[in-house]
């Protein structure tokens, strides 16, 4: 009998909510990993946050009467403010789910390449996880743990 290897997820249950929770935690940070349940959870969840909330500033903006300037350029900073977000999530995200995969953040570059890059970015997510000999850290206090034993060591 071949017995399974047990996935590593962040969350404990990932879900939508759950998954979505760690998009919003771990916003700037990208030196983790981020399974593949928690990443494609997370992407859907982040996705309806962020489109009722730029479709309701979308709605608003829209129906300002045009010479109101000062309440309508607020509302296009913050629909601004909300598009950013949700792109800075996923992008820190996908590099998450590269390290899991034991691949550098770089690879995020690939859709540069047009139309092969974003199928093969898309491969790459879809794919396992690589936990055998990878070096980045499943959590963030293994990460700041590593970078201080090899600070004590190069002293």
């Amino acid at each position: 009998m071949q017995m399974k290897e047990q996935v590593w997820n962040e969350s404990f249950h990932p879900g939508i909510i759950s998954s979505t929770k760690l998009y919003f935690q771990d916003l700037f940070v990208g030196a983790k990993r981020m399974s593949r349940k928690d990443f494609w959870w997370g992407f859907l969840g982040m996705t309806i946050v962020a489109g009722i909330i730029m479709g309701i500033l979308g709605f608003v903006i829209t129906k300002m009467p045009i010479t109101d300037f000062y309440w309508s350029s607020i509302v296009g900073v913050a629909l601004a403010i909300a598009f950013g977000y949700y792109i800075i999530s996923v992008f820190t995200a996908i590099i998450r789910r590269l390290h899991d995969r034991k691949m550098h953040g770089w690879w995020v570059l690939l859709p540069i390449i047009p139309f092969l890059g974003d199928i093969a970015l898309l491969v790459l997510l879809c794919l396992p996880q690589k936990d055998f000999g990878n070096s980045w850290p499943k959590n963030i206090g293994e990460f700041y743990n590593q970078v201080s034993h090899f600070r004590k060591m190069t002293k």
